[in-house]
């Protein structure tokens, strides 16, 4: 674990210098074109989140975006409470994770870590969105907001446990040396490829040290998509790292995701075709047919007389030159009048 440092006031006002003057370059050269790798500072410990920006916008994609507050734009202007949601290459929260097992309490009770676990509304990837933009959560209590606070607060709300590192510390570790079968239990199916992503998985980075984990927002977009997540160049938080927001993320780091079952869309039942099929225009006589059973099941019936000496049965056996109509033989080859 990281020590703590007293830091001088001087020294604070030093750093935050530092902070605005290395953001705003980074702005200039994005503007410019060129890509840039950026250590975002988010307080005076010292706990941030190394952000490589990408040379250029990306489109964006945020699925039921509608359904987000404060969310504007179509794809490649979308905008979060009025700023432009960044395109970024890779994303390294820096500092570990304590994770704790006293997380389960008595109903109306607060007891261990889990008491700093807030109540999220995880009904949909866009609830929970709504539930932590711009908001700072440190469930553990250490090194501030970093991006495994916010998403074992989803594993918390949504499965009742928290989100297991195995023991490393790193949001990486979630999936790495066999974690994400803790991870995913029964109740979140497993994601490899990154061009199968969807609104609502949990996607883990292995960015650097530590990595980085976010819920995606949309899905593949040309290498990138919206990911919603903790210490990835939002506001500054209280102790350290960033508040929840969106970036458009390349998937050059990915390493796998946690798909909660519960926003698997079932597949949508086959259309039944509605358009009959085309009627045989010969039919060979089989033992038991008749003139009129056989209009019948090859529709070639219109629905006017189908007996008698002026219905359908008499004309079809007229155009056959069959003198009786009731009288056929298997064999005999039928035309459709």
């Amino acid at each position: 674990m990281t020590n703590k440092k007293k830091v001088s006031k001087k020294d604070n006002k030093k750093s935050l210098y530092k902070v605005l003057i290395t953001a705003l370059v980074a702005l200039l050269a994005i503007g410019a074109g060129v890509g840039v790798s950026i250590s975002i500072q988010s307080n005076e410990e010292g706990y941030k989140a190394q952000i490589e920006f990408s040379g250029e916008q990306k489109p964006v994609e945020i699925t039921d975006q509608s359904e987000i507050e404060n969310v504007e734009g179509g794809q490649g202007e979308v905008k979060i409470d009025g700023e432009t949601v960044q395109t970024v290459e890779a994303v390294e929260s820096d500092g570990p994770v304590t994770e704790t097992d006293e997380n389960e309490c008595p109903e109306g009770e607060e007891c261990g870590r889990g008491a700093a676990y807030p109540k999220l509304d995880v009904s949909s990837p866009q609830a929970f969105a709504n539930a932590t933009l711009g908001q700072c959560i440190n469930v553990d209590g250490y090194y501030g907001s970093q991006c495994w606070d916010s998403m074992s607060a989803f594993f918390y709300n949504y499965a009742g446990r928290i989100l297991n590192t195995c023991g490393t510390g790193a949001a990486k570790g979630t999936i790495a040396d066999g974690c994400w079968q803790k991870n995913a239990g029964n109740e979140f199916m497993m994601i490899w490829n990154p061009r199968d992503i969807q609104a609502g998985d949990i996607a883990v980075y292995s960015t650097g040290q530590w990595g980085h984990i976010g819920m995606a927002m949309g899905g593949y977009n040309n290498g990138y998509f919206a990911l919603l997540g903790q210490n990835q160049g939002g506001r500054a938080c209280p102790g350290g790292g960033a508040a929840g927001n969106i970036i458009n993320l390349s998937t050059r780091d990915f390493i796998g995701a946690f798909r909660p079952k519960a926003y698997i869309k079932p597949e949508p039942a086959p259309t039944p075709d509605s358009t009959p099929a085309p009627a045989e225009d010969t039919y060979t006589v089989r033992k038991g047919d008749t003139l009129g059973g056989i209009a019948y099941k090859l529709g070639w019936y219109t629905g006017k007389k189908m007996f008698g000496d002026d219905g359908y049965a008499q004309s079809l056996a007229e155009f056959n030159g069959i003198k009786n109509r009731g009288l056929i033989y298997p064999g005999q080859v039928i035309k459709r009048k």
